[in-house]
């Protein structure tokens, strides 16, 4: 669902990764909101560097495999809204998460996106870690069905703290 914090989340592990660990990292965003693009100070780019993490914006599925054989340390896929048109590449992935937005007034409909996701494509719950708002105190029965984590609220993933720096590291490895 937008507005989770899907782009915040993926950009704060490129950045950890980047320029914490020193790894050349990509961030690909592989949806079609084109958000990421006001980071660049050109248009029309295919791609651009930004705090030393190489940024692939508004890829389409039929680019990545291209994007995936380059030389990087890692790759960071931010699908934006889990569709059955990107879940088969989420499955491919060696990490995988989902964010999702557990507050009050869209628990049951998070929770029913999630249930027809893995009913509905090829993903396996035991692989996926659902990182859930930070401020979602009652979705503790979550930990039953699935593998999951508190993220922290990012204000901004390229200012993050060292308590932001230990929970990714907790979240990553």
């Amino acid at each position: 669902e937008r507005g989770a914090g899907t782009t915040c989340v993926s950009l704060a592990f490129a950045n950890y990764i980047c320029n914490k660990m020193g790894m050349k990292t990509a961030y690909i965003e592989l949806n079609t909101t084109n958000q990421i693009k006001s980071l660049s100070k050109r248009d029309n780019l295919d791609s651009f560097s930004y705090l030393g993490i190489h940024i692939f914006p508004s890829t389409k599925v039929t680019s990545l495999s291209e994007i995936l054989n380059r030389d990087y340390d890692f790759f960071i896929l931010d699908m934006g809204v889990l569709t059955s048109y990107t879940a088969p590449e989420l499955s491919k992935c060696q990490k995988q998460f989902i964010v999702a937005d557990f507050c009050e007034w869209k628990k049951t409909s998070t929770l029913a996106k999630i249930n027809n996701l893995f009913k509905n494509t090829c993903l396996n719950r035991e692989n996926i870690m659902i990182l859930k708002n930070f401020s979602s105190k009652s979705t503790n029965h979550l930990s039953f069905s699935y593998h999951t984590k508190v993220v922290p609220f990012f204000e901004n993933p390229f200012q993050l703290s060292v308590t932001m720096f230990r929970a990714i590291t907790y979240l990553l490895f």
